[in-house]
């Protein structure tokens, strides 16, 4: 019953993560239902669990911990200042006063990147526990084929519609690879069922529910997918025949190597027919959509990365100005090496290789239930492919619904390790009923064996619950009086991820940042009112830029708390990081020019003169909806900023000069 409710509750998180949106509230709901299933299985095991113990040697532990440990790693302060991030030195200039520089530009960023691994590897690790029984590991796969099935229909209507995920192309293909598993299981099954004296479930209403997946899959992939979705289906696919073929007509060492090198000829044949885009990084060259703003942070990144995260961080600054962040998203491959560094994604690389080949050897030595093991070998060079060709990968319900399919190759990829299990404790039995002494020391043995993998697992839980309590304190906290001085802000400023560095931080920058973003015919009503900045304590606005130092909007919010008459030393530092750390953001665009022309200072300075230039010269060319907003600002500058400011406007439109004239006249009239 309990292994049932915990089933239940890994279906339920899975399908909280692919319906729901991204947010704050499905990272905490998925985050609470993962770290409950980890602890009930880590104090209620299952009966085959002791074969965990086998699978899950001390080395693999410390290949899946070292990923949490280099992203907990890029958050605290470097001893070497090489490795720290520079913007960290121009942000404690700018806020005059120290910070520490550390790795990732925004280690709230890394500390959600951390809390998906973490929910991806309980995931992986709880289907493997509860998988180590044959029954459980085919309900878990029927679980798989219904969820894909209706993953993929979903995506298709949203794909139809234009308001798809970006993890739609590898939901498709693990339906793909998950339903030509189930359609091999059936087959095997059937011919299992025709030998006398042998006991097997009724297989075809599997294999017609496979079929019909196949169905949808393989209509979803070929109408909305790209090419390489297409490729990663076939060779997952033709991994998994090749297995069978293997299995059915080609035992031995030369029918398994001749099978072998015919699947690697073909491979290697279906990767030249992808387009490769030619001159430019190998991390985005099957991508089909346009990467300009990726390839400029793929030159800038350094050898430990940016921060895990840090790419959704980095992209609005790096793109041109009014291109929509939607319409550019980094592949999983990319976003790894600007997050990572290139070293960790040859590792990341090297480990899913090895592990693939593991998982066909194991395979191609079990008696039965092959079919698994060859599943998560197909799932893994499907999802290397799709990682150099976009972003879904990195999903949330993609990489959940990943995790817990490596999660029941893993657990079925021994030779029988839950049977063993069981076997070895109904052998004991006697034994101990026999001599209780001498059974003392194989009970504390098998006590110690079986200890670890729980420890990992209630480790696993208690840092999922610390990680959505970490989310959701912020809220907790702010539902007094502060969130009602943050809320303010919500009307007025860009909407961002939140992305809380610290529980101090949090609690700030998370509602900071949970505005909604104006429209662009918000700004045609500036010409009526005067653009003020939010009142946000200038206290509040520090703390979430010690987490988060590339948030131009704080950064202008804390140059705009100034008065003109009486501007603070840092008031220029902080607008200069306005600039640099959102200089495409159009709806900052009014607010910047505005405070940027209300001080003398700021006007007469040649850097903030050719800064100025580009906001205006964006606005009368290219953005005619904010030109309102130049009204608004021409009526708050100084004598100094409305002189630039006419020379500006009269060098693009000098009929638009008199008509901002005209407008300041009127309203100055009134």
């Amino acid at each position: 019953m309990i292994i049932r409710l915990v089933m239940l509750a890994e279906l339920v998180a899975i399908a909280a993560a692919l319906v729901m949106p991204e947010n704050l509230r499905s990272w905490v709901f998925v985050a609470f239902v993962l770290a409950t299933a980890s602890m009930i299985v880590a104090i209620f095991p299952p009966a085959a669990a002791l074969g965990l113990a086998r699978l899950l040697r001390p080395g693999l532990v410390v290949v899946l911990a070292t990923p949490a440990f280099l992203m907990a790693l890029q958050a605290v302060p470097m001893p070497i200042g090489t490795l720290g991030n520079p913007i960290w030195a121009t942000a404690s200039t700018a806020l005059n006063e120290p910070l520490a520089e550390i790795i990732t530009v925004d280690t709230g960023a890394t500390m959600f990147s951390l809390a998906q691994y973490c929910a991806v590897l309980a995931a992986a690790l709880v289907t493997a526990v509860i998988t180590l029984d044959r029954i459980r590991a085919a309900q878990v796969l029927h679980l798989l084929l219904s969820l894909t099935t209706i993953a993929t229909a979903l995506w298709f209507t949203k794909e139809t519609t234009g308001a798809a995920g970006p993890d739609g192309s590898t939901l498709v293909v693990l339906g793909v690879l998950v339903s030509a598993a189930t359609a091999i299981r059936a087959v095997d099954q059937l011919r299992r069922h025709r030998r006398p004296g042998t006991i097997a479930s009724a297989p075809l209403p599997a294999l017609f529910a496979a079929i019909i997946t196949m169905i949808v899959c393989v209509a979803a992939l070929l109408i909305r997918a790209n090419l390489a979705a297409v490729v990663a289906a076939l060779l997952g696919s033709g991994l998994l025949l090749s297995v069978f073929a293997i299995r059915r007509w080609f035992l031995g060492l030369w029918g398994t190597a001749g099978v072998l090198a015919a699947a690697m000829i073909i491979f290697i044949a279906t990767l030249t027919v992808i387009p490769l885009r030619t001159n430019t990084d190998p991390t985005i060259a099957l991508s089909t959509s346009s990467q300009t703003a990726t390839e400029r942070m793929l030159q800038d990144v350094g050898p430990a990365g940016s921060g895990a995260g840090a790419s959704t961080v980095l992209l609005p600054i790096y793109r041109d100005a009014g291109v929509s962040a939607s319409r550019e998203r980094p592949t999983a491959a990319a976003a790894i090496v600007i997050d990572m560094g290139w070293v960790f994604l040859c590792g990341v690389l090297i480990c899913a290789v090895l592990g693939a080949g593991v998982l066909i050897w194991r395979s191609l030595s079990r008696a039965h239930d092959y079919i698994y093991p060859a599943l998560g070998a197909a799932a893994s060079i499907a999802l290397m492919i799709l990682a150099f060709a976009d972003h879904g990968v990195l999903g949330l319900g993609a990489s959940l619904s990943a995790a817990v399919l490596f999660g029941l190759a893993f657990g079925q990829s021994g030779p029988g390790a839950g049977r063993d299990a069981l076997s070895l404790e109904a052998k004991e039995a006697p034994d101990r009923a026999a001599d209780p002494v001498a059974a003392s020391y194989p009970k504390f043995a098998s006590a110690l064996v079986t200890a670890w993998p729980r420890v990992t697992l209630m480790v696993l839980g208690i840092t999922l619950i610390m990680q959505a309590l970490w989310m959701v304190f912020p809220e907790w906290y702010l539902g007094g009086q502060s969130s009602s001085k943050i809320g303010s802000t919500a009307t007025a400023w860009p909407n961002g991820i939140s992305k809380p560095a610290s529980i101090a931080a949090a609690r700030e920058d998370l509602w900071i940042r949970g505005g909604s973003k104006p429209g662009a015919n918000s700004a045609s009503s500036a010409d009526e009112q005067e653009t003020t900045a939010p009142p946000v304590p200038s206290n509040t606005l520090t703390r979430a830029l010690r987490s988060s130092p590339l948030r131009g909007d704080i950064w202008l919010m804390l140059a705009a708390a100034s008065k003109p008459s009486s501007p603070q030393p840092g008031t220029a530092a902080m607008l200069k990081m306005s600039y640099y750390t959102a200089p495409n953001d159009l709806d900052l665009l009014p607010l910047r020019v505005s405070v940027a022309l209300a001080t003398d200072a700021v006007v007469r300075e040649p850097e903030f003169r050719d800064l100025i230039k580009r906001d205006v010269n964006l606005v009368v060319t290219h953005r005619p909806a904010l030109r309102p907003a130049l009204v608004s600002a021409y009526r708050s500058a100084s004598a100094d900023g409305k002189t630039y400011l006419e020379s500006l406007i009269s060098e693009q439109d000098p009929s638009y000069l008199d008509q901002v004239r005209a407008r300041n006249f009127r309203q100055g009239s009134r």
